[in-house]
């Protein structure tokens, strides 16, 4: 339980910064998302089911809290998840974002995990970003460290991200992925990405197995009225040899 302590500590530092910050600016600062997903897995392996439910509050840019629950089915087990994040400006270019789940099932969820990051404006569009997470399934630990190199152009974003985990018992392992989104305001997006290279996965019941990892993605948000939007993302991951993914993702956001 020492994880999911350090997780409520780190958590409880966000409500204060929020009241130290200046009234909200942003007319519309809560955002309610309901999502949905299925995977269709190869190889005899049944299918997956996803909901998600996350409230948060973004009283202006660069500053947040957020929280919500999960439930999947995965390998015919099922689980549940609550989360929480936050957002926090440390000074005029520099923020940090803390996150932390706890799952009271695990099968194949992690029991609890905490991400740290580091975020950086450098000016001229560049944002580069560090992160640190730690996750405890019942069959072992994984840690895992992430760097994110942004470029923001106009109405575009693209983004590299580089991962690196490692069970307990194995070596690190590293992947990463490419992305580009466009934006047009806050409920209206189109995005691709795909990624490539080794990842840590709970595979139920063998437990932590590291493989090579294939994926794609499509996704696209359009606001269909002020204040709500749909989301719908498609994409696929090959898991080495045991399976591969194909998902779609569909989801509701709701600003107020």
């Amino acid at each position: 339980m020492r994880l999911a302590t350090l997780a409520v500590a780190a958590l409880a530092i966000a409500p204060l910064a929020v009241m130290a910050e200046d009234p909200p600016a942003s007319p519309t600062p809560w955002e309610l998302r309901a999502e949905g997903q299925h995977d269709n897995l190869t190889n005899g392996q049944p299918d997956w089911n996803e909901e998600m439910l996350q409230l948060a509050w973004k009283p202006r840019r660069g500053l947040a809290v957020l929280g919500g629950g999960r439930w999947t089915e995965r390998f015919d087990q099922k689980d549940h998840e609550l989360f929480g994040g936050a957002y926090l400006p440390v000074a005029s270019s520099t923020g940090v974002h803390l996150e932390a789940s706890t799952s009271p099932t695990h099968r194949v969820l992690a029991r609890e995990s905490l991400l740290l990051e580091l975020s950086q404006q450098l000016g001229a569009g560049w944002v580069v970003n560090a992160a640190a997470k730690r996750a405890h399934y019942d069959s072992g630990d994984v840690d895992a460290a992430i760097g994110t190199v942004e470029k923001y152009l106009g109405d575009w974003r693209l983004a590299y991200v580089g991962y690196l985990s490692r069970a307990e018992s194995g070596g690190w392992a590293p992947s990463h992925r490419l992305s580009a989104t466009w934006y047009r305001g806050d409920l209206t997006y189109a995005s691709v990405s795909a990624g490539r290279g080794r990842e840590v996965e709970n595979v139920y019941p063998a437990g932590l197995v590291t493989t090579d990892v294939r994926s794609a993605n499509v996704g696209a948000g359009l606001e269909l009225a002020r204040g709500f939007g749909l989301t719908l993302d498609l994409g696929y991951v090959r898991q080495g040899d045991l399976y591969t993914r194909r998902y779609a993702r569909l989801g509701a956001r709701v600003l107020f």
